[in-house]
């Protein structure tokens, strides 16, 4: 039987507008009634376009794909945080949703108040609230600072109540969103043993992740989203291949490509980006401490000297490694016409299993905010490696020893 049923489902945004507020209510209004209304104008952002899911009882979907590609809108949608430009959903059951942590918190309130305002907002009676009270305080380890306002708390300590709370709705059917993108590891593992514990239970489950272990390890069915719509829908590994192998990367860069095309002249423009190994062929995917190569083409179209070069590796919102070719006093003179070639060789990649991005741009100089060009997530890679190189991001060549001591 069907828990959720997701039937052509389709969603708009307007370009430059807000989203439901009055003061952006108001001038649609009077456009309306001078018949200026409704009016598309090419101004339509199609966050999802025809989308098409059902999801039976006790089975974990996961949802994989860029950024944009209409993940977050989906749980949105079954949340009713928002509503579908056009389509049919239907959901059967208590509701909760991992999503935006906290969002329902006053931040005047304590952490008190805010488990039984929120608690309720996500659907438990008083009676409800008050058994699960010690529960949700000991899960989110907040004992000493429950009757602190939570304007006080850390981010940290904000998302461990926001995910106590709704980890305790006892939900017919819960959605996760990336939640555990934050937190200390202790923590996540917490996190993570709790959602087990919903599957077990034979709740029905949609999980939004970059993390690949996750989506292997919990999932039973994912679907592959790009640009608003389904790409591949059915066994995990096989949707997986399709985005780690690049299926998704090229289609961006491509269509990046014709946008930045179409775009005025730059005095320095990027025309590619490439990721190379270390015999100069073309991957997107790399063991820890291979070498890798970030190769930018670029075009000059005004007389330039000494541009800088710039190349940073990112992991969700965070530079795990920037550098500029000031670093290493390149200089240059270019004259329009002019095209080159700047390439960063990363000797060894000494990063753990996960899947990057890579912004790369040209500036001026190198403390300049002036920028002649740039790409966010001009390309992105995966990175695998051996469970003795340790875990977390990070791979730092070491060695265990362990030894008995002798005692006098």
């Amino acid at each position: 039987m069907a828990v959720i049923e997701f039937e052509n489902v389709r969603k708009a945004y307007r370009r430059g507008y807000g989203r439901g507020s009055l003061r952006d209510a108001i001038p649609e209004m009077f456009g309306r009634l001078v018949g200026q209304g409704n009016r598309d104008n090419g101004n339509l952002l199609w966050a999802l376009d025809g989308v098409s899911f059902e999801v039976k009882a006790g089975e974990t979907l996961g949802l994989i794909g860029p950024n944009g590609a209409g993940k977050t809108t989906i749980l949105k949608l079954l949340s009713r945080v928002t509503r579908p430009t056009s389509g049919r959903i239907a959901v059967k059951g208590r509701m909760s949703a991992l999503i935006e942590l906290g969002a329902g918190f006053h931040p005047d309130l304590t952490g008190r108040e805010n488990v039984y305002l929120n608690a309720a907002i996500l659907g438990l009676k008083k009676q409800e609230i008050d058994r699960k009270f010690d529960q949700i305080v000991e899960f989110a380890e907040l004992e000493d600072f429950i009757d602190t306002p939570v304007k006080r708390y850390s981010s940290g300590m904000y998302v461990r109540l926001g995910f106590a709370v709704a980890a305790h709705v006892d939900p017919d059917v819960l959605l996760i969103d990336e939640v555990l993108a934050v937190g200390d590891h202790m923590f996540k593992d917490k996190c993570v043993q709790r959602i087990n514990e919903f599957r077990e239970a034979g709740k029905t489950m949609i999980i939004v992740s970059h993390n690949k272990e996750m989506i292997q390890k919990l999932c039973t069915r994912t679907i592959f989203l790009y640009k608003g719509r389904v790409v591949y829908e059915g066994e995990t590994q096989k949707a997986l291949d399709l985005y780690h192998t690049g299926y998704a990367g090229e289609a961006l860069r491509v269509e990046k490509r014709a946008d930045r095309r179409e775009s005025p002249a730059r005095e320095m423009q990027i025309t590619n980006v490439v990721l190379l190994d270390g015999e100069g062929q073309a991957r997107d995917s790399f063991l820890t401490a291979e070498p890798m190569i970030v190769r930018m083409h670029f075009r000059a179209n005004a007389p330039v000297d000494d541009p800088v070069f710039y190349s940073r590796i990112r992991k969700g919102y965070h530079v795990l490694h920037g550098t500029t070719t000031a670093r290493f006093n390149i200089k240059g003179h270019f004259e329009p016409g002019d095209e080159g070639v700047a390439e960063v060789c990363y000797e060894s990649l000494n990063l753990l299993n996960g899947q990057y991005n890579i912004n790369v741009g040209i500036k001026r100089d190198h403390f300049s905010p002036f920028t002649f060009d740039q790409i966010d997530a001009a390309v992105s890679f995966a990175v695998g490696s051996r469970f003795e190189q340790g875990g977390a991001l990070v791979y730092l060549p070491h060695h265990w020893q362990v030894r008995r001591v002798s005692q006098d």
